[in-house]
């Protein structure tokens, strides 16, 4: 690798990457991988550095006053994760070409990292700095307010930097920064519009509130229709509450670019999180989500909202959201998320040699079916394996129809024919489990499924109804998550019963307690959960195997 000037824009970025590799600076894996990429892109030939091209967007930045706090009107000092990103996406060129490498940007911030002071000089620059002949700068949200919280900034620092305003020849309206001369601008947008025009710079802001892609994908449609450019979609967020929503599963292809499953070498991605074996509440690893920490996120605020989240369950959800951005479907969710995710062993296969026990959850037309067997462990643990099932009816009516498909691509899901749910595609595969394993009952929730449940009885096939009452669920619930924060919960890391598992929340009525969806979010099933809550209830009352047999030897 090249030398660099020490303590230039590019030295800093080198640094930083180098003491996350070598484990200086804690992060997750996300960070670490990006860090390595950049690290090893070095070394290639077909992308090329331009160390003036990182120095010239740095140095702009560090132009412009910051517009808000105590430090409001002081010129901007990039943080070194701050110079990490923008040395990534204005430093790396095509080797052909001369355009820029990076077109698309996932980055995601905990709350107080600066979103704002990094997206809005950003946007200032791909609209105004380029040299792109009527450059159209977009700041787009789920609401002409969020849209504003990047454009407001941008307006306010070209209102604070007459001299800057001056020599690119920009000027300022109420809802509009614009240069005469090359006509370009820069507008806040709100979301559900269709026409995303032709975006040089689009800045998708907190996307984990976005409904569906419908701005996002204008954007891109936008942007491909600008041949031989290089635009810039900046996807700038903190998680959120919708694991099925459009921000959540940007994040997992952009992830997916990180760890090499797919190669897209348009994509830079940055997730500042903690991983799956880290436990939230130990405060270090806080420090480890949140790269400001200590400068723009204030460590006595931060330790505060980390007492409250220890002491209050329903506060933690949005901690975990907004300060670890870790996923959480819920704002009221029931399971630990981070304890569901370190019981994930995609390689668990389901033994013919022990008990288990099969719970269903027979669906409507738009609904999912799931039938979920929880069988236990040689190491005494409890095992889940969810089969579901999705009529191909419900995908044309579905909010998570993208995450549905997705889901069937990857066989995590199995669709079955026409608008209503196939209840003998379900029967077929009890059957199946009941012949090939020591099933020892089939736990049925009762509404739809009397018919079924005779002729498996007829057949010899034990079954019962379990009765969808907080009587019925208080003990397995309260149960289950025990076992699950003790490790002896584990899972196949189905993404769909992970999605269910964050959706799942509870209702309590006195001391007892019932699963239910989160408020008015019809559309986030629990299906595979109550299924196998279910199953593992009954898992639980059933006596022990008997001891083996003796067998004595005789001695001559």
């Amino acid at each position: 690798m090249k030398r660099f000037q020490k303590d230039s824009y590019t030295h800093k970025a080198v640094t930083y990457a180098k003491r996350v590799i070598g484990g200086k600076i804690d992060a997750c894996w996300q960070v670490k991988a990006a860090c390595q990429r950049f690290l090893d892109d070095f070394d290639r030939t077909d992308i090329v550095y331009r160390e003036d091209r990182a120095d010239h967007a740095c140095a702009f930045i560090e132009a412009l006053p910051h517009v808000a706090g105590p430090l409001t009107g002081e010129p901007i000092q990039l943080e070194p994760f701050q110079i990490f990103i923008i040395v990534n996406l204005f430093g790396w060129l095509d080797a052909t070409s001369d355009l820029r490498r990076y077109r698309e940007a996932l980055i995601l911030l905990p709350r107080g990292s600066g979103k704002s002071t990094l997206a809005a000089p950003i946007a200032l620059y791909m609209t105004f700095c380029q040299g792109q002949g009527g450059a159209q700068g977009m700041s787009g949200a789920t609401s002409l307010k969020q849209a504003n919280a990047v454009f407001t900034p941008a307006k306010r620092m070209v209102d604070l930097t007459p001299a800057i305003a001056e020599a690119l020849g920009i000027e300022t309206a109420s809802r509009s920064i614009y240069q005469v001369a090359t006509g370009s601008s820069f507008i806040p947008v709100k979301a559900k519009t269709e026409d995303g025009g032709l975006p040089w710079v689009a800045i998708a802001d907190e996307l984990h509130q976005a409904l569906d892609s419908t701005q996002l994908d204008a954007f891109r449609t936008g942007m491909g229709k600008r041949r031989g450019a290089d635009p810039l979609l900046l996807i700038i967020s903190t998680a959120g509450t919708n694991v099925a929503g459009v921000c959540r599963q940007e994040q997992l292809y952009f992830e997916s670019v990180l760890n090499g499953t797919v190669k897209d070498d348009s994509k830079f991605c940055l997730v500042y999180t903690i991983d799956p074996t880290d436990d939230w509440r130990d405060f270090a690893v806080w420090q480890k989500a949140n790269p400001a920490y200590g400068v723009s996120v204030d460590e006595k605020h931060l330790r505060s909202e980390y007492e409250k989240a220890l002491q209050s369950p329903s506060y933690q959800s949005i901690c975990l959201t907004k300060y670890l951005n870790v996923w959480q479907n819920s704002a009221s969710g029931w399971l630990n998320q981070v304890d569901w995710m370190k019981a994930a062993r995609a390689d668990l296969q389901l033994s013919t040699a022990v008990r288990c026990w099969i719970g269903v959850d027979l669906s409507t037309k738009t609904d999912i079916t799931a039938v979920t067997v929880v069988a236990e462990t040689p190491d005494g643990k409890k095992a889940l394996f969810p089969y579901l099932f999705l009529p191909t009816g419900a995908l044309d009516r579905s909010k998570n129809a993208k995450s549905y498909l997705d889901w069937i691509a990857s066989n995590a899901m199995t669709v079955t024919e026409g608008s209503a749910s196939d209840h003998q595609a379900v029967e077929d595969l009890i059957r199946t489990l009941v012949k090939e394993n020591r099933v020892e009952e089939v736990l049925f929730d009762s509404w739809q499924a009397a018919g079924m449940i005779q002729r498996l009885q007829a057949d010899g096939i034990a079954c019962a109804e379990f009765g969808q009452t907080s009587r019925n669920f208080t003990g397995p619930m309260t149960d289950f998550e025990a076992d699950l924060m003790n490790g002896k919960i584990v899972h196949t890391d189905n993404p769909c019963l992970n999605w269910m598992a964050s959706n799942i929340s509870v209702r309590q009525n006195g001391i007892l307690k019932s699963p239910c969806k989160p408020t008015g979010q019809d559309h986030l099933k629990i299906d595979g959960i109550i299924a196998a809550l279910m199953a593992y209830a009954q898992s639980n009352i059933a006596p022990p195997p008997p001891p083996a047999p003796v067998e004595y030897a005789v001695l001559d």
